[in-house]
């Protein structure tokens, strides 16, 4: 399963962010991005269990302020 988040971080702590999520195994590709949104995640995981845990750990950082998530449907590419 496959999805993007939407960050909205800290400017303080962008760089913080970054790293953290090159830390983690589930994070495709990333992009820093300009506007409302700082950074692009895609990542890919097993189940919607595991995308909710994802959200709790990059939000418990402390670092990332929102989160929007679009899942991708399931085939189409």
């Amino acid at each position: 399963m496959e999805a993007f988040l939407l960050l909205v971080t800290d400017a303080k702590n962008d760089d913080g962010v970054v790293e953290y999520l090159r830390s983690l195994g589930r994070v495709v590709e990333f992009y820093r991005l300009y506007g409302y949104y700082d950074i692009l995640a895609r990542v890919s995981v097993n189940d919607p269990g595991e995308l909710s845990k994802l959200q709790r750990e990059i939000l418990n950082t402390g670092r990332v302020l929102l989160i929007e998530t679009l899942i991708c449907a399931e085939g189409e590419s």
